[in-house]
């Protein structure tokens, strides 16, 4: 029941963080390090349950200035992470095909992925406090349900690498990149500001 119940809220919470799901996706169909990129996703979403099941989640629910500090920062660096996607969207046609061609050498492209994780102020409030709280829900099997919510993350990650690269030949166009970059630029921009209005963190 515990395992149950932390894969179907891992796997439920894991999709709406936009900006890893993004950030993956673009990759894989780079075909350009998805793997690895999903690998230290699912990493960091193990270390932030298990921090979360096993206490942090609750003491940092408490400390107000340190949440409005999450929140913050977090919500410019989405929003700045939106607008670039909106700015290469609308590029010459060149500029775009270089971009799909592009690819960030691997210190860059592992600082990035940390960032759309780590700075993301939902990835605190999902992962590790909200997760967290519903563990504790659990005293005599909390480890099952920790395992429950890494197991979502694995499968969720793996499957957006796979699917990436099962599609990256269909999805090669420069019309398509300009739609997917306005697609994440929209979705990134409303959570981000679903964030900065809600009125408690």
């Amino acid at each position: 029941m515990a395992f149950l119940s932390g894969l179907i809220t891992g796997g439920g919470l894991i999709v709406a963080v936009g900006a890893q799901n993004s950030f993956l996706l673009e990759q894989a169909l780079k075909r350009h390090m998805a793997f690895p990129i999903a690998l230290l996703f699912i990493l960091s979403d193990a270390l932030a349950i298990a921090l979360g099941a096993f206490g942090i989640g609750a003491l940092i629910h408490h400390q107000a200035g340190l949440l409005a500090l999450f929140r913050w920062f977090g919500v410019l660096f989405l929003l700045w992470f939106a607008y670039q996607k909106w700015h290469s969207s609308f590029q010459e046609e060149h500029l775009i095909v270089q971009h799909i061609t592009s690819r960030l050498s691997i210190w860059p492209l592992f600082l990035m992925a940390l960032a759309v994780t780590w700075l993301n102020p939902h990835f605190y409030l999902d992962t590790m406090v909200l997760m967290g709280s519903l563990a504790n829900q659990f005293p005599d099997s909390t480890l099952f349900f920790v395992i429950g919510g890494i197991s979502a993350s694995i499968i969720w990650f793996l499957s957006l690498s796979i699917l990436g690269h099962l599609c990256a030949n269909w999805l090669s166009s420069v019309r398509f990149w300009r739609w997917f970059n306005r697609a994440n630029a929209l979705l990134i921009s409303i959570i981000a500001i679903k964030i900065a209005t809600q009125s408690s963190f």
